[in-house]
């Protein structure tokens, strides 16, 4: 856990996020973050199948599964709502955000380019677009039969196997003339390098006892990223710098990577300055240059995120998964049993890979939003930093998982509260204060959660024993 040990809540909005979103703001709460996931609209099927005057969906030659993907990705309708290319929504995300503040969102990669302009339309600065990367996607194409010389080929939009999904980071433009008046004013407008570096120990927990213990290295390079084995090491002990490409640490997607030595620190002799060519080198001669001098699998050069022993004991306590944890569980990607901890939502992410990306840009102390709460995954990964979450869920499923995942008691048909909820982890009792189910359906019914424990607190008790420059720099 990289966030303090104070005590943090987590609320839960039931109904349409927009109507919750628009509440919230009227109430003046504000959030420091969103990460999200939100539905891709992955819904060719549905446009093609599940309208009135459509063709039949089940004939002799087929099974019927376009009739049961009609309603969007793996049959979910949700998923076919078309919110993530809603400006307005997107405008409700940027009014709940303070100044400065970033939001981490994941998208299709067939669909993602309408999220980027909504974001964008509603008034967000897109950075550079993230990649998470992974090795269980297959591809499904159609093959083309009965003309000659066409054997082997193919059609249809996932004839490709799936690899990368996007994860587009945005910001809300500064209020104040400069980034340091910004952050000392709203806490807001930087990321955590230090914080996310790769080699940080993140990557490299030890694995003594467990079953993937003699996998840690593979021939050419270590799957943890970690140096081989007495190998030399230079440069910054706290590790390379946060890249926008991550990776899920299966063996597949290692592999891509080829074999390589990096340098030792050192000055640079030659250098070009000129600024003529779009990311060429530009430092001058002189300058001191950072290096790691270690060999391994070039994939050492970008976080990756696989279940650690904490996944696995919070998988086993939800009954998910037995003791007998064997291989299978160990080499899961994107997301397997431990991550979904029982979940039936089809894009749960691992929970590290959630906790990155929280860590990444939520300031200490802060407030993570999250409009598509899904089976809680973020919610777990903001509690494991020490963060606030505020949670927002619309299918009935869903929040029914989320209150058996979190330990709500129910006190009234319309409106769901714990207090001091206790939840055992591999090694800690961790209390979570003011959990709350409010807004069923979209009643307001307040419980007894202080809504005002949600506004920002104060510079000084955000960043208290931060230095302010390691967040910039």
């Amino acid at each position: 856990m990289h966030g303090s040990e104070r005590p943090v809540s987590t609320t839960l909005h039931a109904g349409d996020n927009r109507v919750s979103l628009r509440r919230l703001i009227d109430q003046g709460v504000r959030v420091h973050s969103v990460v999200c996931d939100p539905p891709y609209n992955l819904s060719s099927i549905a446009e093609r199948f599940g309208k009135k005057g459509s063709a039949a969906a089940r004939t002799e030659n087929n099974d019927g599964s376009f009739a049961r993907l009609s309603g969007g990705f793996m049959g979910k309708a949700w998923d076919a709502t078309g919110i993530e290319r809603d400006p307005e929504f997107w405008k409700l995300v940027y009014d709940i955000l303070l100044p400065g503040g970033y939001v981490f969102a994941f998208s299709g990669a067939r669909t993602g380019h309408w999220q980027a302009c909504a974001m964008e339309i509603a008034g967000f600065v897109m950075h550079p677009m993230h990649g998470w990367v992974y090795g269980n996607g297959w591809p499904k194409p159609t093959y083309v039969k009965g003309i000659p010389g066409l054997e082997g080929w193919g059609y249809g939009t996932q004839s490709q196997k799936p690899a990368l999904e996007p994860i587009y980071l945005a910001q809300k433009p500064f209020s104040e003339k400069t980034g340091v008046a910004n952050i000392l004013k709203h806490g807001t407008g930087a990321v955590n390098l230090h914080g996310c570096k790769i080699g940080d120990g993140s990557e490299s927990r030890p694995r003594d006892g467990e079953p993937a213990m003699d996998r840690r290295y593979t021939d050419r390079g270590a799957t943890d990223f970690a140096a081989l084995p007495g190998a030399a090491r230079g440069g910054s002990p706290e590790g390379r710098s946060p890249a926008n490409l991550i990776l899920d640490g299966s063996k597949s997607v290692v592999a891509l990577f080829p074999f390589g030595k990096s340098g030792k620190p050192g000055i640079m002799r030659k250098g070009r300055n000129d600024g003529a060519t779009y990311g060429a080198e530009s430092r001058a001669p002189g300058t001191r240059m950072t290096g790691h001098g270690d060999e391994g699998s070039n994939a050492r050069f970008f976080h990756h995120f696989a279940p650690t022993e904490d996944d696995y004991r919070w998988a086993i306590d939800a009954g998910e998964i037995t003791e007998d944890r064997g291989d299978a569980v160990i080499y899961n990607v994107k997301a397997g049993k431990l991550d979904r901890a029982g979940s039936k939502h089809p894009t749960v992410k691992p929970i590290t890979l959630l906790q990155y990306l929280a860590r990444h840009i939520t300031p200490p102390g802060g407030t993570v939003l999250d409009p598509f709460a899904g089976s809680g995954t973020t919610a777990e990964a903001a509690r494991r930093e020490g963060f606030d979450c505020i949670l927002m869920e619309a299918e009935p499923e869903y929040l029914e998982f989320l209150h058996s995942r979190f330990h709500f008691e129910s006190e009234t048909d319309i409106g769901i509260n714990a207090s001091d909820a206790q939840r055992s982890t591999a090694d800690e009792k961790v209390s979570i204060n003011d959990l709350c189910l409010i807004d069923i359906l979209g009643d307001s019914v307040l419980s007894t959660l202080d809504t005002q424990k949600l506004v920002p607190p104060p510079r000084s008790e955000a960043f208290a024993g931060t230095d302010l420059t390691a967040l910039l720099y």
